[in-house]
């Protein structure tokens, strides 16, 4: 590879980077959609994990956060970092330390879509557990979200 090509590889991973935390695999799909080769973009990407320029691990940090401040589960949560194949391990950790709890997160989701009021008819409680499902929660968290009402 010429020095050319590299440099604008470089710069194109910069202004990527600078923007906000990118994953491995975005970051190649996202320069071989620019029209760079694979083979070209591989290692300057690892350079720039192994410089701690671009982590995975912060990456599924962000996601974890961005995903709690939108109110999504962590089913949502995982389906999107695997997406952008985020190690599980990774995932795990960033939930982790991010120390969300899930029920209370649930119920306030609820209740922000649908008020205070506990559903009236079987109806509308499907459908308020079908949002809290497509939300990326639990059965378990649900479940809560709904007896948080009886308290």
């Amino acid at each position: 590879m010429t020095d050319n090509p590299r440099k604008i590889i470089i710069e194109s991973i910069t202004r990527m980077l600078s923007r906000r935390e990118h994953a491995y695999h975005e970051l190649l799909r996202k320069l071989s959609q620019k029209g760079f080769a694979t083979d070209d973009c591989a290692p300057v990407v690892e350079e720039f994990k192994q410089a701690g320029v671009q982590s995975d691990a912060r990456f599924a940090e962000m996601k974890v956060r961005s995903g709690v401040a939108k109110g999504q589960g962590p089913a949502r949560i995982k389906a999107e970092c695997q997406q952008f194949s985020i190690d599980e391990s990774l995932l795990e950790q960033a939930m982790l330390e991010n120390d969300t709890d899930w029920f209370t997160l649930a119920g306030q989701v609820r209740r922000k879509r649908f008020g205070l009021k506990p559903p009236a008819t079987d109806k509308e409680k499907f459908k308020q557990i079908r949002f809290l499902q497509y939300r990326g929660f639990y059965s378990d968290h649900i479940q809560h979200a709904f007896d948080d009402d009886h308290e």
